[in-house]
């Protein structure tokens, strides 16, 4: 899928398509999430405006088809990555070239000594993929 994918810093007119794939994204009945188009647009703007240097979108043929958000919080020990937001469009699938594409920033930028994240609780998705290394030189908490 990589051939025609390009990322990029997220501008503002991307905001209202990524609610939507968002919505789309996030739309399974066992994570029993309500999203609706401004609960999702309100929860992007804010990651947005908290950190936009650290929010990419990624485009497939020049549609837009997720996005990967990420803030910077100074702790005792250096900058730690925190939270963030990963979503795609369930046909597109390359959330590895997005974490990748915003943690090769955050390195360069930031110099983070960690990333602390949350997941779904029994969901394979994405702690598999992340316990499996698919995130090297990052270490896990």
């Amino acid at each position: 899928m990589t051939s025609s994918l390009s990322i990029r810093l997220m501008i503002d007119q991307d905001l209202r398509e990524l609610s939507s794939i968002y919505i789309r994204a996030f739309e399974d009945p066992e994570l029993k999430e309500e999203w609706t188009e401004e609960s999702a647009y309100a929860l992007l703007c804010d990651w947005y405006k908290r950190q936009p240097d650290l929010a990419f979108s990624a485009q497939w043929e020049n549609k837009l088809v997720g996005a990967f958000i990420i803030g910077v919080r100074p702790w005792w020990d250096g900058n730690h990555l925190v939270d963030g937001e990963l979503f795609v469009a369930p046909e597109a699938q390359m959330g590895r070239e997005l974490v990748r594409q915003v943690l090769l920033t955050a390195k360069q930028k930031y110099a983070p000594v960690t990333w602390e994240t949350y997941t779904f609780r029994g969901q394979e998705f994405p702690l598999g993929w992340i316990k499996k290394g698919r995130l090297h030189s990052w270490r896990t908490t």
